[in-house]
C-alpha cells in the first residue's frame, strides 16, 4: 500500500536501480542529482539488521524457473488446491535451487531548506543475491503442513550449498517520504484518535464511599491533549532547543521509520494510528551514558555534555533519551530537577523543552 506521504514513482525506482553501487554511494548521488529532482540529496546512515530473504527459483542446471520464490510457491499451492504437502512432495526431489537476497538499508535526505520538516527521506536497499540452498528439504519429518510453512518459516527450505553469486550488488528504492506531508497526516490522525478517546465513557467505583458512575476519558485525564502528537513534538523540541538554534538540520542527524496502522487494523472502526520511530544517524562508536546512580547531578551533566561533543550537536542527549539505550530517561528527570534546584545552569530554551517533557513525558 502506497500512503499519501510516500512520493516515490516508477521513474525514481528506475533511476535508483540504474546506479552503480560504490563506496559512499557517489555514483547514486550523482545519478539522482542529474536525473531527478533530488539534486542535493545526501547520505545519512545505514542499518545492517536485515536477514536474507528468498529470491528466485532455479532448476538443477542453474536455469531460472521463477523470478520470485514467493509468487512461485503461491501459484503452486493454488494449483494443488491448498495442499501444501503435495507441493513439497512434487518438487522436493527435482534438484531445484533457491537464491537468497541479502539487503542493507541506507537512508538519504533531500533537504529543501527552510522549515525543519521540509525534506524528503529516501530509504534505499543495496542487495546482493546468490544461489545459496536447495529449494526444499527432503526430510519427511520436516514435511510442511500449512502455507506459512513455505511462505514464512524458512525451516522448510533446503540445506545450504556453496554460494553462487548472481550479478553485481544492486540498489532498490524502498520508499521516499515527504516529511511535511507525513507530519500533517500524523497530526490529523492524532486529532481523530484524541477525539474518539475523549468521548469514551469509563466506569468508576469509589472504594471508600461505594459511589459509582461514569466519566469521559477527558474528565479522567484533563490536559491529555495539551501537547502535539509525539512525532511533531520531536521536531518542535529540536527546533526550539539548542540543537535547532545551532543550525543543525534534523534530517542529517536522525532518520525516521514510519509506523502506520492503515491497511493492518483488524478493527476497522478504530482511528488510524500514525507516527514514526526516530533512529539516530551517527556513524561512529558512541559510548552509552551509564552508571548514572554513581554520579552526582553535576557529574552527570558533565557526562551528558561530553556525549554532546561526541555527537557534534548541543542538547543531543535529550533526543537520545527519547529513543534508544545510549541515554536513559532517568537522566532527563535528574537534569530537569537539578536545574530547578539551581545545581546546574541550562539555556532557557532547553529548560523549557525539558519542563514540557517532565509535565507530559513521551518517547519512542
Amino acid at each position: 500500500m502506497k500512503h499519501e506521504y510516500c512520493v516515490q514513482t516508477d521513474v525514481l525506482e528506475t533511476i535508483v536501480a540504474s546506479a552503480r553501487v560504490e563506496p559512499r554511494h557517489a555514483a547514486l548521488l550523482a545519478t539522482l542529482a542529474t536525473r531527478s529532482e533530488y539534486r542535493s540529496v545526501a547520505y545519512v546512515t545505514s542499518r545492517d539488521t536485515y536477514g536474507a530473504h528468498p529470491g528466485a527459483v532455479f532448476d538443477a542446471s542453474g536455469a531460472k524457473i521463477a523470478e520470485s520464490y514467493r509468487e512461485w510457491v503461491k501459484a503452486e499451492i493454488e494449483a494443488h488446491n491448498g495442499d501444501v504437502a503435495a507441493v513439497w512432495e512434487r518438487n522436493k526431489d527435482k534438484g531445484y535451487l533457491l537464491s537468497e537476497v541479502q539487503p542493507v538499508l541506507h537512508f538519504f535526505a533531500h533537504d529543501r531548506g527552510g522549515a525543519l520538516d521540509n525534506f524528503t527521506q529516501l530509504r534505499i536497499f543495496t542487495e546482493t543475491e546468490a544461489i545459496t540452498r536447495n529449494l526444499f528439504t527432503t526430510a519427511n519429518w520436516r514435511r510442511p503442513q500449512t502455507p506459512n510453512d513455505l511462505l514464512v518459516y524458512h525451516d522448510y527450505l533446503g540445506d545450504p550449498i556453496e554460494p553462487r553469486p548472481l550479478g553485481a550488488e544492486r540498489y532498490r528504492l524502498y520508499d521516499a517520504i515527504d516529511m511535511q506531508i507525513f507530519l500533517r497526516v500524523a497530526a490529523a490522525c492524532a486529532d481523530e484518535e484524541r477525539r474518539v478517546a475523549a468521548a469514551r465513557r469509563l466506569k468508576f467505583t469509589n472504594l471508600q464511599t461505594g459511589e459509582s458512575g461514569t466519566q469521559s476519558f477527558a474528565e479522567f485525564h484533563p490536559g491529555f491533549d495539551k501537547y502535539p502528537n509525539k512525532s511533531q513534538r520531536f521536531f518542535d523540541d529540536w527546533s526550539e532547543s539548542s540543537a535547532g538554534s545551532s543550525g543543525e538540520r534534523i534530517c542529517r542527524r536522525w532518520v525516521f521509520e514510519p509506523q502506520d496502522s492503515q491497511g493492518y487494523q483488524a478493527d476497522k472502526s478504530q482511528p488510524r494510528h500514525l507516527y514514526f520511530i526516530p533512529q539516530w544517524g551517527h556513524n561512529r562508536k558512541v559510548a552509552a551514558v551509564e552508571k548514572i546512580r554513581n554520579m552526582d547531578d553535576y557529574a552527570l551533566f558533565g557526562r551528558l555534555n561530553k556525549f554532546d561533543e561526541r555527537i557534534g550537536v548541543p542538547f543531543s542527549w535529550y533526543f537520545y533519551g527519547l529513543h534508544g539505550n545510549l541515554v536513559k530517561a532517568g537522566a532527563l528527570e535528574r537534569i530537569v530537577s537539578a536545574a530547578e534546584d539551581g545545581l546546574i545552569v541550562l539555556p532557557e530554551h532547553d529548560y523549557r523543552v525539558l519542563k514540557r517533557w517532565q509535565e507530559q513525558p513521551y518517547g519512542f
